[in-house]
């Protein structure tokens, strides 16, 4: 399982001042997405709203990775992603202070 978290619109993310899109020191997910649209619209000279796709849906295109397998129709995206930079501590599947019922059973197992 992947600790990596896809950002919502409504989630608050602070970062230097100078690194951030927005210029400001804290932004939502949305108000870096909208910046963002902004700059690839502006950049690209796409229209309005063929920019705003690469941000929701998704673009159509065709991909052909390296290992093969051929061409897989699909779209791309940009979204904003968090990487921890500690991973979350995952709970045992089988709580380690309890007994199991099953070691009765194991007991009068000869392996």
């Amino acid at each position: 399982m992947s600790d990596q978290i896809i950002l919502s619109d409504e989630d608050v993310i602070s970062m230097a001042q100078d690194a951030n899109l927005t210029e400001a020191s804290t932004s939502t997910g949305e108000e870096l997405m909208e910046r963002l649209k902004y700059l690839v619209h502006r950049s690209s000279n796409l229209e309005e709203d063929k920019a705003s796709d690469w941000f929701g849906d998704g673009v159509n295109c065709k991909l052909l990775l390296a290992q093969g397998g051929g061409w897989q129709k699909g779209k791309i995206r940009i979204l904003f992603e968090f990487v921890p930079d500690k991973p979350t501590p995952t709970k045992p599947l089988i709580p380690t202070d309890s007994t199991s019922p099953l070691d009765d059973l194991r007991s009068h197992l000869e392996v």
